[in-house]
């Protein structure tokens, strides 16, 4: 049945089953405007409400004072069957915390004997499950196409046996992605440092993270529009999971490997469709959309049918006069590009492999298409960083807003130069893991110094992160189970609850390769000598080569020869 879109209402292309048997609420831990922007709720609610007796409907953070109801019909999260929770961002966690409690149900695992289970998943918790270990009953591994399904399906088979305890056990076993924390044991030394996380049941040492290995057409996309949302005018592509450009920060970047590109098109037919029959603008997602083959000729094809379009990220070296004249003449008036360093020796240390001259012209291609504004993505406290590094960031701006004045005199006009600048966050799985972050102070320091120097440049601003919750998707990143009185005092509205010293031990203390990690119970397939070796060539600046899965074993992800999506 076709559904007519409005721009002045929600429109939903996916209706529940309002004759279903079961009931699972899906819980975003954060706004109605942030959560319908972001795809992983969208492959939860498609996947559910295409599957035989079951209905999904969405939760999000409501205003002070109110409790969650259910967006579809106003239920309370009690009188769901079963409770799935996405958290794509560290500090949403404590909103998942509030919006239990506020809903009326148990935000302990353990007091929750007689409410719907509750399953968590997400990178955040893919990444790092452990802070979630009191929290969620149990936590789902790997991507939702792969291990949804089969969950829904065991669980289903699961509903009759009690105690919870049992039941949780039977799934654990029936399913080797799915990480039950309430079966593991944590142990620490005197010092605090976590020694070991071992199983007290017959279930795995490490918990399986599968990825989806279908065709480009099972991407995913928007199902929802709504002029309350961010992006709420368009219909989100993702055109490729995963990256293959390997920065050495990045962990989506490394748990989404292989990178599995579309060709767009593969994508073409029902995109075009889409912005047709929807008569809304098309949103292009993925890692770095100008790595995916044929983007410049679906652009043209875009804007010959009188659509628009726009991207999610860019990158410098690659990019295309092509595309940006297509992005120009859908009204796009600035262009975001991420250096995250000011000097080209501290890009080879995160394996940026970016260049001033390739930023240069990417910047005189920009404006030369017509897009006057730029913004720069820059990160502070990266390892091995030092004081010229800062100074180099600076001249950096400065040259590239000669570049733009230069071209301002032919056109009469002068673009905005953004600078954004936030902290470097050690990420599980990336081999940076071990390294520290700043401490508060240290980075109040950088930005400050940053600030200054950049004040003196007209038509350029700064913006950046604050500091604190900086330090919060730190310690989150690589806390455990010991974090979750400080996620039920967040919860509650606490600001002291988030101490120097807890923050400070879980962000800023240096790991040594030989340290037990939390995370370590999750099995994304990246070998852990493969990040020690990518750390070691960090360390002595040393480029890698991307990411090439055809011919290419180094990392332990790929298990057979693996091409790019076709449809």
């Amino acid at each position: 049945m076709a559904i007519r879109h409005s721009p002045h209402t929600e429109t939903c292309l996916l209706l529940p089953n309002k004759k279903a048997e079961l009931h699972i609420g899906l819980i975003y831990p954060n706004t109605y405007r942030a959560g319908m922007a972001y795809l992983g709720l969208a492959v939860l609610y498609r996947i559910i409400n295409h599957t035989p007796r079951l209905a999904a409907r969405r939760f999000f953070l409501p205003p002070p004072g109110h409790p969650p109801l259910s967006r579809e019909n106003k239920l309370p999260l009690g009188k769901f069957d079963l409770l799935l929770a996405t958290v794509p961002f560290e500090n949403d966690l404590p909103n998942l915390l509030s919006m239990l409690r506020q809903g009326g149900v148990n935000s302990s695992a353990s007091a929750r004997e007689n409410e719907p289970l509750l399953i968590a998943g997400g990178i955040v918790p893919m990444l790092n499950p452990e802070p979630l270990a009191g929290v969620a009953d149990a936590i789902l591994m790997g991507e939702a196409e792969a291990v949804l399904p089969p969950f829904l399906e065991a669980w289903r088979l699961s509903r009759d046996i009690a105690p919870r305890s049992r039941q949780l056990l039977f799934l654990a076993r029936r399913l080797p992605f799915l990480y039950v924390p309430s079966l593991y044991q944590d142990t620490y030394y005197k010092d605090g440092v976590p020694k070991a996380l071992e199983p007290l049941a017959d279930v795995p040492a490490r918990i399986a993270a599968p990825k989806y290995r279908g065709p480009a057409a099972g991407l995913a996309s928007s199902l929802f529009l709504s002029p309350q949302a961010e992006m709420g005018d368009m219909f989100l592509q993702e055109m490729g999971r995963g990256c293959p450009h390997g920065c050495r920060f990045c962990a989506a970047g490394h748990i989404y490997r292989p990178p599995r590109l579309a060709q767009a098109g593969d994508l073409a037919p029902p995109l075009l469709d889409s912005m047709s029959n929807l008569a809304c603008k098309l949103g292009l997602v993925s890692a770095a959309v100008n790595d995916i083959k044929g983007l410049e000729d679906l652009a043209r094809e875009i804007v010959a049918q009188k659509g628009s379009f726009s991207v999610s990220s860019l990158r410098a070296d690659t990019l295309s006069f092509g595309l940006l004249l297509s992005l120009a003449a859908c009204g796009q008036k600035t262009v975001s590009l991420a250096p995250e360093a000011g000097s080209e020796r501290l890009r080879r240390i995160i394996n940026k492999g970016l260049t001033d001259d390739d930023l240069d012209r990417a910047v005189k291609l920009a404006l030369e298409a017509g897009i006057l504004n730029l913004r720069l993505y820059f990160m502070t406290g990266l390892p091995y960083e030092n004081d010229g590094d800062a100074q180099l960031l600076l001249e950096l701006v400065e040259r590239l807003r000669r570049t733009m004045l230069s071209s301002a005199r032919s056109k009469g006009r002068l673009g905005t130069l953004t600078v954004s600048l936030n902290p470097f966050i050690p990420k599980p799985f990336t081999p940076l893991q071990w390294q520290p972050m700043l401490t508060q102070k240290e980075i109040n320091q950088r930005v400050i110094r940053i600030r200054q120097g950049l004040g003196k440049l007209p038509n350029v601003r700064l913006i950046h992160e604050s500091s604190r919750l900086s330090l919060l998707q730190g310690a989150l990143s690589r806390g455990d189970r010991r974090l979750i009185p400080v996620l039920e005092n967040l919860s509650r509205g606490v600001k002291k609850a988030f101490l120097a010293r807890p923050a400070e031990f879980f962000a800023c203390r240096p790991r040594e390769f030989g340290e037990f990690l939390p995370w370590s119970v999750v099995d994304h397939g990246i070998s852990r000598q493969y990040l020690i070796r990518e750390a070691l060539k960090a360390k002595s600046g040393q480029l890698s080569p991307k990411c090439q899965p055809e011919i290419c074993r180094s990392c332990g992800a790929c298990g057979g020869r693996l091409v790019r999506f076709t449809s």
